[in-house]
């Protein structure tokens, strides 16, 4: 597991991993929410572009919060 965190938007727990698919196809982050797999991106030819967009989508999930009224 790469990490895990709280989404802002309805305090849904969260965790990325990152897989790694061999040269030709790279490595592939997956986000879980409460276990199940919601959404991921592959194809990042080094492990830290990988690290790096999963970061930059985790920093988006933990600023937005759930807009009510």
């Amino acid at each position: 597991m790469l990490f895990e965190f709280v989404r802002a938007s309805d305090g849904a727990p969260m965790s990325c991993e990152l897989w790694f698919h061999g040269e030709s196809y790279g490595w592939e982050a997956q986000f879980f929410e409460r276990g199940e797999l919601v959404y991921a991106r592959g194809s990042f030819v080094t492990r830290a572009l990988a690290v790096q967009w999963a970061e930059l989508e985790r920093q988006a999930m933990e600023r937005t919060r759930k807009v009510t009224g």
